[in-house]
């Protein structure tokens, strides 16, 4: 490369570097009009760009600069405001300049364009036009803005060069436009200065040299920095090697030297790998102007906040990422925020606020978009949905908000209503999925109608080396990338697998995921039972992947597979492992593809069953005292243990356990109900019951065990007070107790306090109406109810509850519900009573074992007022009273 062609390389950077920041400065002056500063530092670049332009003889591209520099000083001067048609032709200037530089670097000339020559025209007219609108004063103010130019450019030049005064004027405006002699002239000035203190060597230390200081940075092309990072990869993989042949050897100072071969060895792909790493800010500095661009066109005000610039990414994907963002903001803008006068009518600021956000957590870079527009409207989502065909109205109704919300990643799918030049195709979101998994990343949907909208996405911090865990399949190496992995469950197949049309599911705690064997994915016969399960997330879903065995986990290089295997989805590339072998790295994303549609539709299947599996299924905890086997749920259990006899003695008439330095009463089961009297050995199991700080211990003489099942007992021939109902399990009879039952037979003070701290004296009872179908939970509920002083009736279904409230209006005085009913569900019966404005004061809590947010989002939109697990007494009953308090109120206000 010839010494022109470095300078030219040297100008194009300086200059790419000015436009990125003149657009940036740009759109923070429309913000802050009055911001001197900002004016200045746009003259400055824009006064040095016309300089190195000048110096090549690049008279297109100096000329729209000198224009643009002459405009940008009467805003500086104050001579003008900077109202928006002089930022719109600037901005465009700054577009044509940009035209130019990319010309100059592919072609080294300006382009001979009329597109061009009419733009320089139409700026000079431009200029000239604010020059009458200032009326004159331009002519007068002239001297000065040269003579500001020169004290805020070149003060050092200034100092120097007192002689100069005798110069014309045409000459002073030359030696302020090289910028390059000024530079030269500073650099002489300290090097004469390090030459006179040749002398003062005491003085040497305290005057540090200029030049020094700006030889901290050092360009370097790109595809060197690809090469090393190759290199670097190359070096790990042989460190790999060395390790593992060093460890068939005892040799202590092999050993040695392999470690730190090994430490050097991360450290140089550590050192190189922050070479390739830039801020995201390089990317985010472009948004201000495609913000502000957008918010125009549309008639919408946008105030875009950045945070994070300076978190750190590969260089290629920063390069990958561009496009999805761009997508992401503009949909923001588009379909999100809302025009300024719809946004005052909501009592919102009449500007619309976009934050992009980026941050590391786990690993990984977290970019978000965030807006506070309207959201995303999921009914609407789930009407467009149904009209394009992608699911039919049973299907929209038994999914999840957040399913539903998750349709506008399917390919066509778009919500406006027409299209136009920035919406409308349905060509975007899915399109952004792709590419964002295509980097091994996930994309996460968050929205609330009225608040805004939040987009996540979650990309790795560089794909060329990256962690992995080596599994294998029938001796075969595979390695999934770490980023993906959940956890790992050893199983048996047989006993813990449930098995749906031809789709295999595991239950993981209560959360039912897809499965799919490695060995049946590779079309390979099954010589032995794969008994290891690796939980994978892929996006917002999960998935287990069984395989034969797993290994340690260990960094591996990413080597792109050969175009004959990139139309395979399973596989996302290969790496070269210790021993010289080839391991293929599984594409997690490609994995929950080859589920295929099949699985969206089980899924889809099963998200009733999933309701009422959440329902009708609780954690019991199954123990023995004697011969005799008893359930208790195990949400009211606060602790287990295991304590020595003698830790229990008799004071004062009753038992008492001392426990951590804490006296504990100690109740027997068989003092309370009709089985044997067990032999207690050494030592006994305790179950601890707690609620608020008052503990009590039942002994029992084992733990047998701990089961998912159905709460469906029969209360038909156990009809015991402390005894809810029994079933068989495991081929034995199991009562389940009514454990507040017990602890009331055992102390029936224990309640009391907890009555007056929660409950006012009334004259007349409060009459409860509960709605459950779960015999179980009828008499759990009713009966620590009972004991709270409240009167209850039970109805089976929302069908008799209805019934029961319509005969009587006035008689209840709270609603408790259930979700998950037979005839009429909890969803219907909240429904139908807010729509009879006879029960407008009528509060309804809804009691439930179903989770998420979804569901409790749901029933306070029906109208319900308060939402409690279960099992949770202390809670459910403190809430009863705050709704009681509240009705009580607006009935005495009505």
């Amino acid at each position: 490369m010839s010494l022109d062609d470095e300078i030219l390389k040297d100008f194009l950077v300086e200059a790419k570097e000015g436009i990125a920041k003149l657009e940036e400065e740009f759109v923070e002056l429309e913000k802050e009009p009055e911001n001197v500063e900002i004016l200045k530092s746009l003259f400055r670049t824009m006064h040095s760009l016309k300089g190195a332009s000048g110096f090549f003889g690049f008279k297109s591209l100096e000329s729209i600069a000198h224009f643009s520099e002459d405009i940008l000083s009467k805003l500086r001067d104050g001579l003008l405001k900077p109202e928006p048609d002089i930022i719109d032709i600037l901005l465009r200037a700054v577009d044509e300049i940009k035209y130019i530089v990319a010309h100059l670097e592919e072609h080294k000339q300006e382009p001979i364009e009329d597109r061009v020559l009419e733009f320089i025209v139409e700026l000079s007219n431009f200029s000239e036009k604010l020059k009458k609108r200032i009326e004159g004063k331009g002519e007068v103010r002239e001297e000065p803005k040269e003579e500001k130019l020169s004290a805020e450019e070149s003060v050092e030049v200034k100092s120097e060069e007192e002689p100069s005064k005798g110069m014309s004027e045409d000459e002073a405006k030359e030696e302020i436009k090289e910028e390059p002699k000024e530079i030269t002239l500073q650099e002489v000035k300290e090097v004469k200065k390090e030459e006179r203190a040749k002398d003062k060597p005491q003085e040497s230390t305290a005057i540090p040299s200029t030049k020094e200081l700006t030889e901290t940075h050092v360009k370097v092309d790109i595809h060197l920095l690809d090469q090393l990072m190759n290199l670097a990869g190359e070096l790990v993989l042989a460190r790999n090697r060395v390790v593992q042949l060093a460890s068939r050897f005892h040799d202590s100072d092999l050993q040695r030297s392999v470690q730190t071969l090994s430490m050097v060895t991360s450290e140089l792909q550590e050192a190189i790998m922050k070479t390739r790493m830039q801020p995201i800010g390089t990317v985010f500095n472009k948004f201000p102007r495609i913000v502000r661009d957008l918010s125009r066109q549309l008639n919408k005000k946008v105030n875009l906040k950045l945070e994070g610039t300076e978190t750190e990414l590969d260089r290629s994907i920063i390069e990958a990422i561009k496009d999805p963002l761009t997508h992401l903001v503009r949909n923001s803008i588009d379909h999100g925020i809302e025009p300024p006068e719809e946004r005052v009518k909501l009592g919102k600021p009449e500007e619309g606020l976009l934050v992009m956000r980026a941050y590391h957590e786990g690993g990984q870079v977290v970019i978000e978009i965030e807006d506070d527009g309207r959201g995303i409207d999921v009914e609407k989502v789930k009407r467009k949905a149904i009209e394009k065909g992608l699911i039919d109205f049973r299907e929209a109704e038994r999914m999840s908000e957040k399913e539903i919300l998750y349709l506008i990643f399917k390919p066509g799918f778009s919500t406006a209503d027409k299209v136009t030049q920035v919406s409308g195709r349905g060509v975007g979101m899915d399109v952004v999925k792709t590419n964002i998994e295509k980097l091994g990343g996930t994309i996460e949907l968050n929205t609330e109608k009225g608040k805004g909208t939040t987009v996540r996405i979650k990309i790795p911090l560089t794909l060329a080396i990256v962690p992995a865990l080596i599994v294998t399949s029938q001796g075969q190496r595979f390695a999934i990338p770490q980023v993906s992995l959940r956890e790992l469950v050893s199983i048996n197949p047989e006993k813990d697998l449930l098995k749906i049309g031809n789709t295999d599911f595991y239950r993981l705690r209560g959360e039912i995921i897809p499965v799919l064997s490695l060995l049946k994915v590779l079309n390979r016969p099954q010589t032995s039972q794969e008994r290891n399960l690796v939980i994978l997330n892929a996006g917002a879903r999960y998935f287990g992947l069984l395989v034969d065995q797993i290994y340690d986990s260990e960094e591996i290089v990413v080597k792109p597979l050969g175009k004959w295997f990139k139309s395979i989805p399973l596989y996302s590339g290969a790496t070269i492992m210790g021993d010289g072998k080839l391991a293929l790295i599984l594409d997690i994303v490609g994995l929950m593809k080859m589920l295929g549609v099949a699985l969206e539709e089980l899924e889809r299947g099963l998200a009733q069953e999933k309701v009422h599996t959440a329902e009708e299924t609780q954690f019991i905890l199954i123990f023995e005292v004697g011969k005799d086997n008893f359930a208790v749920p195990l949400a009211l259990i606060s602790r287990l243990d295991k304590v020595k006899s003698d830790k229990i003695a008799t004071i004062g008439g009753k038992e008492v356990l001392l426990y951590k330095e804490k006296v504990i009463p100690v109740l027997r089961l068989e003092n309370y109900l009709p089985i044997s009297y067990p032999e207690y050995g050494d030592e006994v199991s305790v179950l601890f019951f707690t609620e608020r700080e008052k503990t009590v211990a039942i002994v029992c003489s084992r733990i047998v065990d701990t089961l998912e099942t159905t709460l469906d007992v029969d209360t038909t021939v156990y009809q015991q007070p402390g005894i809810i109902g029994h079933r068989i399990i495991n081929d034995r009879t199991v009562l389940f107790l009514d454990i507040f039952k017990i602890i009331e037979m055992f102390d029936p003070e224990w309640f009391v306090v907890k009555k007056e701290e929660e409950a006012e004296e009334m004259v007349e009872p409060i009459r409860i109406l509960l709605a459950e179908d779960s015999p179980f939970f009828q008499n759990l509920i009713k009966n620590y109810l009972i004991q709270a002083g409240f009167e209850v009736d039970v109805a089976e279904n929302g069908k008799v509850a209805l019934e029961k409230l319509t005969q009587n209006p006035t008689f209840y005085s709270l609603l408790i519900t259930d979700i998950e009913m037979p005839v009429m569900d909890g969803f219907t019966l909240i429904a139908e009573v807010r729509k009879n404005s006879q029960f407008v004061n009528l509060p309804i809590l809804v009691q439930t074992s179903l989770a998420g947010e979804d569901i409790k989002k749901k029933v306070f939109e029906l109208g319900a007022n308060a939402y409690q697990v279960k099992l949770n007494r202390e809670m459910v009953l403190q809430t009863i009273n705050e709704l009681l308090e509240v009705r009580k109120q607006r009935v005495s206000h009505a």
